[in-house]
């Protein structure tokens, strides 16, 4: 009888996760169209977006996402410079791809599968706390269908998968209510209780869950902890808040191990820097928080928030919107801190004291910039606390509608009528909370994503397995602004569609495969296509979205008159290639066997520069090209071949008043000049050991008077020249 009792009542929890389930997979198919959609091309085709797909594509292809061959050719890409995807998210995507192969498929069914995994945790987290179901099922759909989910998207993906964030929060609750002590231990802690072991997992996962989840974690976790100390007046529930951070961190730690390792042998490359402004810039607003979403389906409501964003800079904390009933809610906690504590509202308190903290350390201005400004600024975008306080909020509404279910709704009729009211409820939050802006332009994507696939389809059934594509124009990777038309990451496209081919972008910002990269392709156009040659490259890929029509058509003409070919074109005409076969072929026959690999080696490991330091980036008119520093800059050369090189440099050193500085030059070599306004040449021929050497620049010359530039200006070189003598 009494395992008939346990099984019935098992199947009837599971019957709710699944009945919840469901009914997420409706609203979610109704609220994004999903009839309209094609499983295989993505819900977001730009953006990072793409670079979320190439991790798949490179878990998939390659086991795991830290290097890939296919991309940054010649040399390859390694991502321990930018740990990007959360551990946590990679293992189910990897689960996912021993079933479907397909990136863009995958990338899909993660996104989507999302949904349901935070209903389940929502749903899960509201039980705990001894909720009806009903209540709790109406919660963890509001919850789950919050602006910040959809405008998250497969863009942010692995911030859409914020399915951790309810377990977290029920962490957070055990701690400021003293619920994980009683034991006899110094901490006072029960190991062996079913919460505490709890705690622990959910620790353990929310810390491969990329870096800001855990980071806001652990913030939160202190301040229950702190809560529960001043209300308990003991220290032991600081103290177990500060071990599930330490175990929480200790996991970070773990996930980022690849990363510190090779970041100590290989020394940082900025490329992850972030400025100190950018917890202002990213920061949480309440105004955003309480305000409609962008696009709101009501016109007065729209036209309210339109005024906002006209008026006022947004950025992507516009995602961070609560929606009425969570507005309420978040309203309630605020005035719940003039309320004096008591065990009838100790839940409500402690949500008002964690709700009032993670506002301090997001918004603008606050505890977020102190810590950039005194530990790291690479913690930047704290608006994205927002998902805990959204939870924090809707929490306290369930609270409500569950105390008047319980105390103000009778048996029979009242009741239907109660359930009715919630789905109404939840009809209305779910209008409230999303807008007809968030379904996909699921016909003009495809479009896009066929004529790209059939394209570069194409180029790979014209070359050979492994053959390497160089792309036009240069872009840096990752993260660099738009270039033209071209978006961040668009050079993905090529990759995300091929089989085998292996393409230019994609290696490392400041590594010297992108040095190469950079070099290559500054030389002029019928250098840069013999070298290409040398290389082993058998195409050029030219994306014309990233120039104005002139320049495209101007370098698509020089092209055809140096490979003496015409290109390959996409159907909507924005990608062009141009197969370098034949020309290498008509170039190799120049070369005996012996010259031509030596051609192949210089060109592979050539001699490379890199200014640092004080040195900003180039600046160039009609006449000449400079590059200003500090009073201190740096040159590295990087020479990849295992033999020292001759070469020989001038330049023109310039300092910004008529009386003379001194400039001292030490290093590879050392020397000495006097500069001042007046431009003084200066010229060298010396030799470039293997490896990595500097030449470091130091003058004594007065800062420039420039108002309107933040640089500190003090000399400048210009129109520095490089030849390599052997």
């Amino acid at each position: 009888m009494k395992n008939w009792f346990l099984d019935n009542h098992r199947l009837k929890r599971a019957s709710q996760y699944i009945a919840a389930v469901i009914l997420c997979a409706l609203i979610l198919c109704f609220l994004l169209k999903l009839w309209r959609a094609d499983s295989r091309v993505p819900l977001h085709y730009n953006g990072d977006a793409l670079i979320h797909t190439m991790f798949i594509k490179t878990i998939v292809d390659h086991g795991w996402y830290w290097e890939n061959p296919r991309l940054g050719a010649p040399g390859g890409l390694e991502m321990y410079d930018v740990p990007a995807v959360d551990n946590s998210a990679a293992a189910i995507l990897a689960l996912i791809g021993l079933f479907a192969k397909d990136p863009f498929l995958i990338l899909n069914i993660f996104y989507l599968l999302t949904f349901p995994l935070v209903t389940v945790s929502a749903l899960y987290v509201f039980r705990q706390l001894n909720l009806s179901y009903a209540t709790s099922l109406f919660g963890s759909l509001v919850y789950t269908f919050s602006p910040y989910h959809f405008m998250r998207g497969e863009s942010h993906l692995f911030l859409s998968a914020y399915y951790f964030i309810p377990l977290v929060v029920l962490v957070l609750i055990w701690v400021a209510s003293d619920q994980l002590t009683g034991g006899r231990g110094r901490l006072g802690l029960d190991v062996k209780s079913p919460k505490f072991i709890l705690s622990i997992v959910i620790c353990l996962l929310v810390g491969s869950n990329g870096i800001y989840y855990p980071f806001f974690a652990c913030f939160l976790l202190l301040v229950a902890g702190l809560s529960a100390a001043v209300v308990r007046r003991s220290l032991k529930p600081l103290g177990t808040a500060v071990l599930l951070v330490a175990v929480t961190f200790g996991v970070v730690l773990v996930n980022f191990a690849p990363t510190i390792i090779y970041t100590y042998k290989h020394g940082p490359t900025g490329v992850t820097a972030r400025s100190l402004a950018g917890p202002e810039i990213y920061s949480l607003k309440i105004s955003q928080l309480l305000l409609p979403i962008t696009g709101h389906r009501v016109g007065a409501l729209n036209r309210l928030k339109n005024l906002y964003n006209q008026n006022t800079n947004v950025t992507e904390s516009d995602a961070t919107a609560l929606g009425l009933l969570g507005s309420i809610g978040f309203l309630v906690l605020l005035a719940q801190l003039f309320l004096r504590r008591s065990e009838r509202n100790a839940l409500l308190a402690d949500l008002s004291i964690l709700n009032i903290f993670a506002i301090l350390l997001a918004t603008i201005g606050g505890f977020g910039s102190l810590f950039a400004l005194f530990v790291s600024p690479a913690i930047r975008s704290y608006n994205r606390i927002s998902v805990f306080i959204s939870f924090f909020s809707l929490l306290v509404v369930v609270l409500g509608l569950e105390w008047f279910y319980l105390n103000r709704v009778k048996r029979g009729t009242p009741r239907i009528v109660f359930y009715i009211g919630l789905g109404v409820l939840l009809i209305a939050c779910a209008f409230d909370q999303t807008s007809r802006v968030y379904v996909p332009q699921y016909a003009q994507i495809k479009s896009e994503f066929k004529s790209d696939e059939d394209f570069v389809r194409a180029i790979d059934s014209s070359l050979p397995d492994g053959a390497m594509v160089f792309q036009l124009p240069y872009v840096p990777f990752p993260e660099h602004p738009p270039v033209n038309k071209m978006v961040d990451y668009d050079h993905l496209r090529g990759y995300l569609h091929s089989a085998d081919v292996r393409w230019s972008y994609g290696t490392m910002k400041n590594r010297p495969g992108d040095l190469w990269l950079k070099q290559i392709a500054a030389l002029p156009l019928d250098q840069m296509v013999q070298s290409l040659a040398f290389a082993g490259f058998s195409g050029i890929y030219v994306d014309r979205n990233g120039y104005n029509a002139d320049d495209a058509a101007a370098l698509e003409g020089q092209l055809r008159e140096i490979l003496q070919t015409g290109p390959t074109e996409s159907e909507n005409r924005r990608l062009v290639f141009f197969n370098t076969t034949d020309y290498n072929a008509r170039l190799r026959q120049k070369y005996s066997d012996s010259q031509w690999q030596g051609k192949h080696e210089l060109t592979l490991h050539p001699v490379m520069l890199e200014w640092r330091g004080g040195f900003s980036d180039l600046e160039s008119s009609p006449e000449k090209n400079w590059r200003w520093s500090s009073s201190e800059g740096e040159l590295h050369f990087h020479n990849g071949s295992q033999q020292p090189r001759r070469v020989s440099v001038e330049m023109w050193f310039v300092s910004g008043y008529e009386e003379f500085a001194d400039m001292s030059i030490t290093g590879l070599f050392s020397d000495q000049l006097k500069t001042n306004a007046n431009p003084v040449f200066y010229s060298k021929t010396l030799t470039v050991p293997p490896g990595e050497s500097v030449i470091k620049f130091a003058s004594n010359g007065r800062r420039v008077d420039a108002p309107l530039d933040p640089r500190v200006l003090v000399f400048r070189i210009e129109n520095f020249k490089m030849n390599v003598l052997e």
